[in-house]
């Protein structure tokens, strides 16, 4: 259950948002004023200030886990011996800027790496050889267009949301997920910073000189999502012309230090964003603190 990953999709590349353990470095080669960063050389370079205030991969499937757990007590109420869903960290690689590492792009082009276990995080996703009749899934999930509230089964009030919603409210789930309640609409500068970063003329200046340099290698793009919007949809996985591609925009891409520009235009933006809004996002750390410590509790019992 991902109650707290935000997705947002960048072109076609697909980032999702959990906290990174990683900091940012301490080599701002990307010229220009503004915040340190690192240079770009690889997807794990990309660390953005925001990502301080979500779940790590960790805590996430930590989360995952208790959540899973007390729906499946709650389902014991109702008769139901639910399985109980383990979940283990995902290894994401960002796309947030296309493809900007040379290993990425010489093995998989622009399509997404395959993540095990990535279908698995599916909210209510049961293991296939788990048989139960309609009732359950709807006690579990909530399903049935009212969010199950008001009903009952077998003299048993059904909770609003199913056994997966009272688990969200026991772990303070609702209140960092939904943007009416705390602060959590304050992570939307995650999804503005990037839009906000393009329009800059750091950046355009940037993009302007990857065009160049893509035309010198017979590639004509008006636009650095271009060459992913292209191919990242052809097949299952990449072609040989698409590596060829691939491997190009990342050498221009560490030519021009793209990448890097807009890594240090977010990490401004969002910076400054943050120091504005210093008790809101106080606030949202408090919180998911908070649900880090049920989900333990709830782990322990």
């Amino acid at each position: 259950m991902r109650y707290t990953r935000l997705v947002i999709a960048t072109g076609v590349g697909v980032l999702l948002l959990t906290g990174c353990a990683e900091g940012a470095g301490v080599n701002d080669s990307a010229g220009g004023g503004g915040p340190v960063v690192q240079d770009v050389v690889t997807e794990a370079d990309i660390v953005l200030p925001v990502s301080a205030y979500l779940f790590t991969r960790e805590q996430q499937a930590l989360v995952d886990t208790a959540s899973s757990t007390l729906a499946a007590d709650c389902m014991k109420r109702f008769g139901f011996d639910w399985p109980v869903k383990k979940t283990e960290p995902l290894k994401v690689v960002s796309r947030r800027y296309s493809v900007v590492g040379e290993k990425v792009a010489a093995e998989y082009g622009y399509h997404m790496i395959p993540t095990a276990g990535y279908d698995e995080h599916a909210e209510g996703a049961v293991p296939s050889q788990a048989k139960f009749p309609p009732e359950a899934y709807m006690i579990y999930g909530g399903k049935g267009g009212d969010g199950a509230a008001g009903r009952s089964y077998q003299g048993k009030d059904v909770p609003e949301g199913g056994c997966l919603g009272e688990a969200a409210r026991k772990l303070g789930l609702d209140k960092v997920q939904d943007p009416r309640k705390g602060k959590t609409g304050l992570l939307s500068i995650d999804f503005s910073s990037f839009g906000k970063a393009l329009a800059t003329p750091e950046f355009k200046k940037a993009q302007d000189e990857w065009v160049a340099c893509m035309n010198k290698s017979g590639y004509q793009h008006t636009g650095f999502m271009q060459p992913a919007e292209k191919y990242a949809s052809q097949g299952n996985s990449a072609s040989p012309e698409e590596k060829v591609v691939a491997k190009a925009d990342v050498k221009c891409k560490q030519e021009t230090k793209l990448a890097t520009v807009l890594l240090r235009l977010e990490t401004k933006i969002q910076s400054d964003y943050i120091e504005q809004n210093a008790a809101g996002f106080a606030e949202i750390k408090k919180d998911r603190s908070a649900v880090i410590k049920s989900a333990n509790e709830a782990l322990a019992n």
